[in-house]
């Protein structure tokens, strides 16, 4: 079978998977259909993940391009939601990550693009990448989370309880697990930024000072905010803002670092 035949099947899984999901929110979700949804989620993370190790791992080197660290990200999103559903019963959010993560499969298909990058004889960037990937997805993930948290807050506020909001777990359970989500992508991002000084695989200051810039200024505000929830409990829609100020400049300085080169 080749790969563009697998990338359909894998795509099909993710929406079959989104399917169950779909049907056991419409009833009592019961064990049996809680096993038949991850099996087939993790079927089709199986063929994503090896349709990426054959897009990205290739004789010419590591393809880097747009559409195909996109497709990674919504792998990795998806890989941490269903990893979170073991110990959290949030499966329907499943629902808003699984659609997305299909159609970035049929993405990479259409549009693979060329961006190759020679990570053999240099294991310190390998690790840079793989930490900046990761991180992305995992703040990815709080994005995600905090949109709909957003969503939830406005209709409840509003006393309109639509469909989705009732698919959604309670206010409180998604507002504690976005902190979870943002904890653990600070500290990946933390680990970025001090790998890029460390193993200093080249000059970011000169090559991709905008990528410094706005990753520091993430940081520093999801630096902020944890520490203000800490604090003074900061929570709502101050939370939800600040979060998806952060992504903004991370993903700003990625795609600067794509469309806007400077150095090389």
């Amino acid at each position: 079978m080749g790969l563009t035949s697998i990338s359909f099947l894998a795509s099909f899984t993710y929406v079959v998977a989104s399917l169950l999901q779909y049907l056991s929110s419409l009833s009592k979700i019961t064990v049996s259909k809680l096993l038949k949804f991850r099996v087939v989620c993790s079927v089709a993370l199986l063929l994503h993940g090896y349709l990426l190790y054959r897009w990205i791992d290739t004789p010419a080197g590591q393809n880097l391009s747009l559409s195909l660290m996109f497709s990674l990200i919504c792998w990795i999103i998806s890989l941490a939601l269903l990893a979170i559903t073991l110990i959290k019963t949030l499966e329907n959010l499943t629902l808003f990550v699984l659609p997305v993560t299909a159609l970035s499969i049929l993405l990479a298909v259409w549009f693979p693009g060329h961006e190759f990058f020679q990570t053999g004889s240099d294991p310190s960037m390998l690790i840079h990448i793989l930490i900046s990937i990761l991180t992305f997805g995992i703040l990815g993930l709080a994005a995600l989370q905090a949109t709909l948290l957003y969503y939830q807050n406005r209709i409840l506020r509003n006393n309109v309880a639509t469909g989705i909001v009732r698919i959604l777990p309670p206010l409180q359970t998604m507002e504690r697990l976005l902190f979870q989500i943002i904890w653990f992508g600070f500290l990946l991002l933390s680990a970025s930024l001090l790998s890029s000084t460390l193993l200093s695989y080249t000059n970011l200051f000169t090559h991709h000072p905008e990528k410094v810039i706005l990753s520091l200024l993430a940081w520093c505000l999801f630096a902020g905010l944890l520490y203000g929830h800490y604090r003074s409990g900061l929570r709502g829609l101050t939370a939800i803002r600040w979060t998806l100020i952060g992504v903004s400049l991370l993903l700003g300085g990625y795609l600067a670092g794509k469309l806007f080169p400077i150095g090389s």
